[in-house]
């Protein structure tokens, strides 16, 4: 829908009495009155989800596990190597320390390298540098950085040759079986040297050399159960977000099917009705009747618009929907007006649109992102004792954010982790499918945008829609909170 034929919408008679009957008051202030809001003044918990944009990062699932229980190796090999000057006086601390600044600064290499293997716009690990690769390479100079150590602390007679095991163990939940083979041959080839390495002087300790072997083979034990209890832990966790994607897929999947049932279906139907409208224009102005060739042309429009909907949501976007230069502040007042005034809401309307604000967008998916947003705050307001919708549009630096904000009770935290997700919704009595969220969050991928819902801690809802002026692509999340993810709430 175009800005011509929004404002030939809004001077005809029937829109035009419906928005004098349904906008009052009419109130163009920038602000929300706290005062006017019917929402508890109490602070709420704030939940914020990001339905489309930068996802986060799949390579934490061995790369950053690896690299945090590294540095919670390195803590305790600190530790220990000072209680062991303690305990035993004549431990040689030299080869130690410099084996506890090889391993950290390695981690700080790994940490900065892994991070540069990712695309730039935070998506997967690149081809040349597979996430694997990244968690053999550290395994094996794990296994390599442990023989050192224990090779100057007592070798096999240390307690923390345990952990020697514990890196076989990692590479067979991380790694595919290739990895895990050649980890548990370096292993063996490890402790077969380390056979020779010269035992602990205990006898000369100040405890004795029976009650040291004890104490080290209790923090040992206590201390693998605690890296292995917690690594089962947060892989058990990973696994049941692959099962509820596995799910996700599947319900995608049957949309899928869905989608292009409907639009085979559709496009004749909807080929004809664009027809009859263009057609009906001209026999209506050729008899006169403004009127009806206005109501004609929306019919075309909107038929047109049903046909964009159903080819973007198949991924299908043809020449005359490409990136297009558009005045974004214009173009959401009016359709903001429009769109409201055809659901019949008959609350409070204010825009904050400081300037005119020029980009380049996919007009179809902007329309559709915008209308359901509107249809969402509208149907939140509806049984609110004061109804009040915020429409803003605001430029920031190269970015523009849209923004609709709504008076009514804010997210769901019940369903706030899955919003996006096809199927899911609240209101499926009142005949909700659970999909405006998740064609809004797929259009906003069309365009390279970053959609994201949060509740305002003085109530209602707050739904942003960030994208580049140039329609380009690259990061727009670097104000996110940093817990925001995918599927969470914050």
């Amino acid at each position: 829908m175009d800005a011509g034929r929004l404002d030939r919408a809004l001077e005809s008679p029937p829109v035009r009495a419906r928005m004098h009957s349904s906008f009052q008051p009419w109130s163009l202030d920038a602000g929300h009155d706290p005062a006017k809001s019917s929402a508890p003044p109490a602070a709420r918990r704030r939940l914020a989800v990001l339905l489309s944009g930068p996802k986060p990062p799949s390579w934490d699932t061995a790369d950053r596990w690896l690299i945090q229980l590294r540095w919670g190796a390195i803590a305790g090999m600190i530790a220990t190597t000072v209680a062991g000057r303690k305990l035993v006086p004549d431990l040689g601390l030299a080869p130690l320390i410099v084996g506890i600044a090889a391993i950290a600064a390695a981690n700080v290499a790994w940490t900065f390298r892994v991070r540069r293997a990712r695309r730039p716009d935070g998506g997967e690990p690149s081809a040349r540098e597979p996430a694997q690769d990244h968690a053999r390479a550290q395994l094996v100079g794990d296994v390599i950085a442990n023989a050192w150590m224990l090779w100057f602390s007592g070798g096999l007679a240390n307690p923390f040759a345990v952990f020697l095991a514990f890196h076989i163990a990692l590479s067979g939940l991380l790694c595919p079986r290739r990895t895990t083979v050649l980890v548990g041959l370096l292993t063996l080839a490890a402790i077969a040297v380390l056979t020779y390495a010269t035992p602990l002087p205990l006898d000369a300790a100040p405890l004795g050399g029976e009650r040291i072997r004890r104490l080290g083979d209790l923090v040992s034990l206590t201390s693998l159960t605690l890296f292995l209890g917690f690594f089962v832990v947060v892989y058990a966790h990973r696994l049941e977000e692959l099962r509820q994607q596995s799910q996700r897929n599947e319900r995608l999947a049957m949309l899928g099917r869905m989608v292009g049932g409907m639009s085979h279906e559709l496009s004749t139907p909807l080929a004809t009705i664009l027809l009859a409208s263009k057609d009906l224009v001209d026999v209506a102005r050729e008899t006169g009747s403004e009127d009806a060739a206005r109501m004609a042309e929306t019919v075309a429009g909107e038929a047109r618009r049903a046909s964009d909907i159903i080819g973007l949501m198949r991924g299908q976007i043809r020449l005359d929907q490409r990136m297009e230069p558009l005045e974004l502040t214009r173009f959401v007042r009016d359709l903001a007006k429009v769109e409201l005034a055809r659901l019949g809401y008959r609350g409070e309307l204010a825009f904050d649109t400081p300037r005119p604000v020029q980009a380049d967008v996919l007009r179809p998916a902007l329309c559709q992102v915008l209308v359901n947003l509107l249809a969402n705050a509208a149907e939140a307001t509806a049984d609110s004792a004061e109804q009040r919708i915020e429409v803003s549009v605001v430029e920031r630096g190269d970015l523009c954010e849209i923004a609709v904000s709504d008076s009514g009770p804010g997210l769901n935290p019940d369903i706030a982790g899955r919003l996006g997700e096809p199927f899911q919704t609240t209101k499926m009595e009142q005949g909700g499918m659970g999909l405006g969220l998740y064609i809004s969050s797929m259009m906003a991928s069309r365009m390279n945008a970053v959609l994201r819902m949060e509740s305002v801690e003085t109530g209602g809802a707050k739904a942003t829609l960030r994208l580049r002026l140039d329609g380009g692509t690259g990061p727009m999340d670097a104000d996110l909170p940093g817990a925001l993810k995918r599927s969470g709430a914050a």
